[in-house]
C-alpha cells in the first residue's frame, strides 16, 4: 500500500491531508520522470539496453525501465526505487516483450533475471554461443535463461527481433574476424581493438567476455585482459570455470 492508499483509507485523513498525499506523489513522479534520471541510467548503463546489450540509438530510444513493474500490485512501492529501474531499450520494454511481464516460480520469485542484481550469474543461467550458419545466439540454459529468451524474443530471426538477430550477428563477426587477424599475425592493432570489445561499454560485450577475452589473457597474456577476466570471474564462477580461471592464478 502507497502513502496515498494509506491516507486515504485514514477516516480522520482530511481533505488537505489527501491533497498533500496526491501533491506528493506528483512530485514523486516529476522527479522520476526528471532527465536527470535518464542521464544517469545511460551512464550506468553505457547507453545501452540492460537486457539484449543493444545501443538504444540501434532500436529507438532508450526507456526508463522498471524491473518489477509499476503496473503490478507488488511492485507499487518500487515505483520510484533506483535499484528498480534499468536502461531499456523501446523493442525489449515494449508490449510485445517484457511490457508488464514480471514471471514468477513457485515461491512468489521472480524467474526473470535482473542483470544488476549483483547476486545472478547470469553466465549459469544463459549462454552467448556463436554459430557459423545461425549467428550470434543468446540461449537459454535452464527455465530462468528460457524465460529470458522466450520473452524478449532474443533469436528468432523471423520474429519481432530481426533487426536485432542481424546487427548482432554483424557486430559478432566483424569482432571474430579480428580475433582471426590476431591468432594468425598476433597484430597489436588487432588485439587493441579486441581488448575495447572486452570494455563494459561495448555493445554485446558479454559475447566477447566469452569468446575473445580467455584469449587475449590465456594466449597473448595481455595484462588488462587477465585483470579483466579476474574481475568478472568474481562474480560468476560458471564463467570463472569456462575461462579457466585457475590456470592464471601464477600470472600477474
Amino acid at each position: 500500500m502507497t502513502h496515498l492508499d494509506t491516507v486515504k483509507a485514514d477516516p480522520s485523513a482530511s481533505k488537505e491531508d489527501i491533497a498533500k498525499a496526491e501533491k506528493d506523489v506528483e512530485k514523486a513522479r516529476n522527479k522520476y520522470r526528471h532527465k536527470d534520471i535518464k542521464d544517469a541510467l545511460e551512464q550506468m548503463f553505457h547507453g545501452k539496453c540492460a537486457y539484449c546489450e543493444s545501443q538504444v540509438t540501434t532500436t529507438g530510444y532508450g526507456d526508463i525501465e522498471h524491473f518489477c513493474p509499476k503496473g503490478n500490485p507488488q511492485c507499487v512501492n518500487l515505483t520510484f526505487e533506483w535499484r528498480n529501474l534499468l536502461l531499456s531499450c523501446q523493442k525489449c520494454n515494449d508490449a510485445g516483450h517484457k511490457a508488464t511481464q514480471f514471471p514468477l516460480d513457485a515461491n512468489g520469485n521472480p524467474t526473470l533475471i535482473d542483470p544488476t542484481d549483483g547476486v545472478t550469474d547470469i553466465n549459469k543461467h544463459i549462454q552467448f554461443s556463436w554459430d557459423s550458419v545461425d549467428g550470434a545466439l543468446v540461449k537459454g540454459l535452464d527455465a530462468r535463461g528460457k524465460e529470458v529468451e522466450r520473452i524478449f524474443d532474443l533469436n528468432s530471426e523471423h520474429g519481432t527481433r530481426k533487426e536485432l538477430i542481424k546487427h548482432r550477428t554483424q557486430y559478432v563477426r566483424n569482432m571474430l574476424s579480428v580475433l582471426g587477424i590476431a591468432r594468425q599475425t598476433g597484430n597489436h592493432e588487432a588485439i587493441k581493438l579486441l581488448l575495447e570489445y572486452c570494455q563494459s561499454d561495448a555493445e554485446y560485450s558479454a559475447f566477447a567476455l566469452v569468446h575473445i577475452l580467455p584469449y587475449l589473457a590465456h594466449h597473448s597474456r595481455v595484462r588488462e585482459a587477465i585483470a579483466l577476466l579476474k574481475e568478472v570471474s568474481q562474480s560468476s564462477p560458471a564463467y570463472a570455470a569456462f575461462a579457466r580461471i585457475n590456470q592464471l592464478s601464477s600470472l600477474p
